[in-house]
């Protein structure tokens, strides 16, 4: 099977069942709603109080930023004056990749974002299910049903794989720059020394990249498969990747490509506008819910595409049995 031919099909399915994608919005905008709340409350007291709230339309205001930043607890950490910008998330997200620094959030925010994993497990596990069996329409019921049918076994390999990165951020990550500053040494020469760092930072986005991907097949392969155990599929999901290497991770990197044009596309636009009128801000708030639906829908294409390859290249690949005569 052709890549384009499974990224079609994957589109294919998503569309079909892009109500799921409304469902899962929907959910990830009540649950924003309960930690944005009580931020905004604070925000719109900390900006009054100090009457800022003009200055700031305009430009920043590092005085009340650093007083604000000094007495920050919990999810109030999480508010930067980078995340102002367009391509911000996107640097963001690029240097707790390459890093690994995720508690650098505070504890609080990184026991909200383990929540959230397990809450991505939850309707990944319904999404898989309806692209396994495309032949069913979608129904809500359904895809709730499905979502907690599958969720110790997603929930699992959750779990495993936090386990993974937790040891790849801990060990592997240090002795990857430990023979980078072993290479580097005490040569004056910057180009060699910009040139050797690029290379570590591609050797952990490459495993990272390896990482995820296994994962995504042992989840396709759990549900598509019926298996009983979840850590066996991440075996089946390894020698499957191996074995149609050339196809499935150049699926998996079409994909991506397609995921950052998103975010920069989204991030130039973001930039472009300075909200400093009620219409312009009405505006960016609306581009960042679809760029927020594009994720989500991204997301699912991704299994999808994921989930017609594993199918149609194990169906090519099963034996044909012959007709007893």
């Amino acid at each position: 099977m052709k890549i384009v031919d499974a990224f079609r099909q994957g589109v294919s399915l998503v569309d079909q069942n892009r109500k799921a994608i409304c469902v899962i919005y929907l959910v990830n905008l009540c649950v924003a709603a309960i930690f944005a709340t009580p931020l905004f409350i604070l925000f719109h007291k900390q900006v009054g109080a100090l009457t800022v709230r003009d200055e700031l339309a305009f430009k920043f205001n590092y005085a009340w930023w650093s007083s604000f930043s000094f007495s920050a607890k919990g999810l109030e950490e999480t508010m930067r004056p980078t995340l102002s910008g367009g391509f911000a998330p996107l640097f963001d997200n690029l240097e707790l990749l390459l890093s690994g620094k995720f508690a650098s959030f505070g504890w609080f925010v990184f026991a909200l974002g383990l929540g959230y994993v397990f809450l991505a497990a939850f309707f990944n596990g319904g999404a898989i299910a309806l692209f396994a069996d495309e032949r069913k329409t979608f129904t809500t019921g359904r895809f709730f049903s499905n979502a907690g049918l599958y969720f110790h076994h997603l929930a699992a390999l959750a779990t495993t794989a936090l386990v993974l990165f937790w040891l790849f951020y801990k060990l592997l990550n240090p002795a990857i720059f430990a023979v980078v500053d072993g290479i580097v040494g005490d040569s004056l020469s910057q180009p060699l020394a910009w040139f050797v760092n690029l290379g570590g930072y591609l050797i952990l986005f490459v495993l990272v990249f390896l990482i995820t991907m296994i994962f995504d097949y042992a989840k396709v392969i759990v549900i598509s498969e019926k298996k009983e155990s979840s850590w066996l599929c991440i075996w089946l999901a390894v020698k499957f990747i191996f074995g149609n290497f050339g196809k499935t991770v150049g699926l998996n990197a079409l994909l991506l490509l397609i995921g950052v044009a998103v975010v920069l596309v989204s991030g130039l636009v973001l930039t472009l506008l300075q909200p400093t009128q009620i219409f312009l801000l009405a505006l960016v708030f609306l581009i960042q819910q679809l760029v927020i639906l594009a994720h989500i829908a991204l997301r699912l294409t991704f299994y999808a595409s994921e989930t017609v390859l594993y199918q149609q290249q194990s169906a090519a690949a099963a034996p044909v049995k012959k007709r007893k005569r």
